[in-house]
């Protein structure tokens, strides 16, 4: 069997109008852009995020009243993998508003309960962020990192927060209107909120542009808050830290779409390159690399889709490490079947490989970094 066949989805997922959709403007628009994109001095195009907002394809789950497809899970995450496979920097940037619009629409429609306390911003904003007319990126990720806390939240009489910290990895900067910000109180609890993504005198300070490896078109950069005012109607969600990160260790368990669209392709480029070149053995590899990554995804999206997310965590997190090395060795079989060739910047191996690197790092945590170590030990 073909490795596309292998990864061939669902026909009620692969016939779905937002799949075709991505698949089309994925090969069309994004794919030819993508060495652009990864570029630092050319970077991700906002008439192509543009496009995909136009396309509902940042709105998969939403109402059709919001221009979305009303679709589930797997369709969401079909588009996501053929995103993630035209073009990593594209994607990445569209992820940060998929993950701040994900927390408005669940907090909306979700009673406070269980140690949170949900704030006006996820009503407020949700419409606006469910439709694409405004862009969300996101300055959480220092949540995850042990210690005492980087982004510190102050709150006055009047239910206003201001944080105070640095936000080292902020994607987007410039792309994006809005900012899923999160500080850390004094008797650990998480404050997020929704504030305007634009520089503020003396409170909110962007530095340069990072120096990155793999996606440096994404407009990354670090943020420097000082008192910067969340007011009440701008709070989303106040959080007892355990809560949050119990909950966070869930989500992070799973594998993700956007780290499966990489691998799918490079064993899909692997197996024509073998065909082109009269390399069986390359075929072969291709194929049964693609039976096993199959497998695994399929259980994954089970896991992910069918199963409570508070349940079997171990093997969510083990597959999550398995098919991240399977993905760098996706990758790296590629350049060795490509030769010399590869190395030329002007060739898309060199930069698969390197996005298989990025998928190593993007939302790890220890648990993950567990899982990826037993992967590469073979363990």
């Amino acid at each position: 069997m073909r490795v596309e066949e292998l990864f061939t989805a669902p026909a009620e997922v692969a016939d779905h109008p937002a799949v075709k959709a991505a698949a089309r403007i994925g090969a069309e628009l994004l794919e030819p852009h993508a060495a652009a994109a990864d570029d630092p001095s050319i970077g991700v195009s906002a008439a192509h995020l543009a496009r995909l907002a136009e396309a509902g394809l940042l709105s998969v789950r939403e109402p059709a009243a919001l221009g979305g497809y009303e679709a589930g899970a797997r369709v969401e995450a079909e588009v996501v993998e053929l995103l993630s496979g035209s073009c990593g920097a594209t994607w990445f940037v569209t992820t940060q508003h998929e993950g701040a619009t994900a927390m408005c629409r669940r907090l909306s429609a979700t009673p406070s309960s269980g140690g949170a306390t949900y704030g006006p911003a996820a009503k407020r904003y949700g419409d606006q962020l469910g439709s694409a007319r405004q862009l969300a990126g996101v300055a959480t990720a220092h949540l995850r990192r042990p210690g005492r806390p980087t982004m510190t939240a102050t709150q006055d009489p009047a239910g206003n927060y201001r944080l105070t910290g640095r936000a080292d990895w902020v994607t987007g900067w410039g792309l994006v209107n809005l900012l899923l910000v999160a500080g850390t109180t004094t008797d650990d609890r998480f404050v997020f909120g929704l504030v305007p993504a634009v520089e503020r005198d003396g409170s909110l300070a962007a530095g340069p542009r990072l120096r990155l490896a793999v996606m440096g078109g994404t407009r990354t950069v670090p943020l420097q808050l000082t008192d910067l005012l969340v007011t009440a109607d701008d709070v989303l969600l106040t959080v007892d830290g355990p809560v949050w990160r119990r909950h966070d260790r869930y989500t992070q368990a799973n594998a993700k779409p956007g780290a499966l669209g990489p691998l799918r392709r490079a064993l899909v480029e692997l197996e024509r390159h073998g065909e082109q070149r009269s390399d069986p053995v390359a075929v072969q590899l291709a194929r049964e690399l693609a039976k096993r990554a199959a497998t695994m995804r399929k259980r994954a999206y089970q896991l992910m889709h069918e199963t409570p997310a508070a349940e079997r965590v171990e093997e969510r997190t083990a597959l999550r490490g398995a098919l991240a090395e399977l993905t760098v060795r996706a990758a790296h079989a590629l350049i060795a079947a490509r030769a010399g060739r590869a190395m030329l910047l002007s060739s898309p191996e060199q930069r698969w490989a390197r996005e298989a690197g990025f998928h190593l790092i993007q939302a790890q945590t220890p648990h993950v970094r567990a899982a990826q170590y037993a992967a590469f030990g073979g363990l």
